[in-house]
């Protein structure tokens, strides 16, 4: 199926993108999805008193732990006001849920280790960071970590 594609260029209008369908299939998703995930998106985030524009493509992982949402890169933990469900509207796909309490980049694993119990960590390059995959998402975590693989 061919797409039409048009540029408007209104100078005091507001940068928007904008998809028109008669039904949302696959290949709209896909475009929606390629369109909205910018790795280069940044995330403002807090460490101490100051506020920090951090890439999304810097950042490991992200948990919970009480009212708090932890966003971890190689060096640091910032602090992010919103909850997991809310950065998994705005995360790229390359970011999934891997417990109730994380969402992990998955571009970043460096390895895994499943023990045989069903047990299974996720470690990162350069660091000694590593976060626990629940049974409950591993299939789906599988999946989403070979189809970014192939990319």
């Amino acid at each position: 199926m061919g797409f039409k594609v048009r540029i408007e260029v209104t100078p005091d209008a507001e940068e928007e993108i904008i998809i028109k369908c008669k039904n949302i299939t696959d290949e709209v998703i896909a475009i929606q999805s390629v369109i909205s995930n910018n790795e280069n998106n940044e995330l403002e985030l807090t460490l101490g008193e100051n506020t920090h524009f951090v890439k999304t493509s810097k950042i490991l992982f992200f948990e919970t732990s009480g009212n708090k949402t932890a966003a971890h890169t190689k060096e640091r933990m910032y602090y992010s006001d919103l909850k997991l469900y809310e950065l998994e509207e705005r995360l790229p796909r390359s970011f999934m849920r891997i417990s109730k309490s994380c969402i992990i980049n998955v571009k970043a694993i460096s390895s895994i280790h499943r023990e045989i119990t069903g047990i299974c960590e996720a470690f990162f390059a350069d660091t000694t960071k590593k976060v626990y995959i629940s049974r409950s998402y591993y299939k789906a975590f599988k999946d989403r970590l070979n189809e970014m693989r192939l990319k």
